[in-house]
């Protein structure tokens, strides 16, 4: 790997909410799909926070930092997903807030120094002289660090970060794609990100119907191809069959490789579909697409 890549990364497409106060525990126990009692300083969650439909305002990355709770979520749906759980906190003594006093750093490769690595053995967070590492696992072991150190000059573009969570199959929720999706749509429950034994959380039986009775039939996929023309999130895609495109899923997130028009996109299809079909962007006919 070259080792300009091995550099600090920019997550300035990421926000930073803490949840503080007496009741921080219980009022997110309350909204997200994943099992609060299982947060800890060494231990990550994903989740999701969903509306009483199911649909998800946000997938989250939560972490713990003395007694306030933490989540990373994507800029662009921060201001609307922090205005619908200050819906909710009117009886409960939280102060839900942007956090200004901390910066995001994604790390990859050698950058990650060898004792925090060791560190992170058995563990999915910790905090250090009041720098917190939260790993992530896939497609290769990442590390984001919040601190309240300045941002280096040295960063690479958010798009390196993105990259890796569209490779490792995580969901990217922006906002044309707020309030569209269940949980199971964005595959969240292959990553622990929902919890079926927890007591109720907004959105609960529409999330539990999903898994238990099939009311969902949809998946994320990554495609990979060209397109002149780089998809828009929420672009929706069409699909040959027979010789005809019919119309059939949506973008969540899309990126340019190269130079030569690859890129790839991030979609959520119909399961089922054979692993040979070829995709395009609609109103986008130069476009082709397949399954990464």
């Amino acid at each position: 790997m070259n080792n300009s890549y091995c550099k600090p990364i920019s997550l300035s497409d990421w926000q930073l909410v803490k949840v503080s106060g007496i009741d921080n525990r219980t009022f997110m126990q309350g909204q997200i799909t994943n099992d609060i009692n299982q947060l800890n300083e060494n231990t990550a969650l994903f989740a999701a926070h969903c509306d009483p439909k199911g649909r998800m305002w946000s997938n989250l990355i939560l972490f713990q930092r003395d007694k306030d709770i933490f989540y990373i979520l994507r800029k662009s749906v921060a201001e609307k997903q922090v205005s619908a759980l200050k819906k909710y906190s009117v009886f409960s003594k939280v102060i839900i807030e942007p956090v200004l006093d901390l910066n995001l750093v994604g790390l990859e490769c050698g950058d990650i120094e060898q004792s925090i690595i060791l560190d992170l053995i058995g563990k999915s967070c910790l905090t250090i002289n009041n720098i917190t590492y939260i790993k992530i696992p896939l497609p290769e072991m990442r590390v984001i660090k919040v601190s309240s150190e300045p941002l280096p000059n040295n960063l690479q573009p958010s798009s390196y970060w993105l990259k890796s969570d569209l490779e490792a199959g995580y969901a990217i929720i922006d906002k044309p794609n707020i309030e569209s999706l269940l949980p199971q749509a964005c595959n969240l429950q292959h990553y622990d990100a929902i919890s079926f034994n927890k007591g109720c959380y907004c959105g609960q039986e529409m999330v539990a119907r999903a898994q238990f009775r099939g009311a969902n039939n949809r998946g994320l996929y990554l495609l990979n191809g060209h397109s002149k023309t780089l998809p828009i999130i929420g672009d929706k895609l069409e699909y040959e069959l027979e010789g005809n495109w019919r119309e059939g899923g949506q973008v969540l997130a899309a990126l340019k490789l190269d130079q030569n028009d690859a890129i790839y996109a991030q979609v959520v299809l119909a399961n089922g579909i054979d692993i040979e079909t070829k995709f395009r962007v609609k109103n986008q006919p130069d476009s082709i697409l397949n399954f990464n």
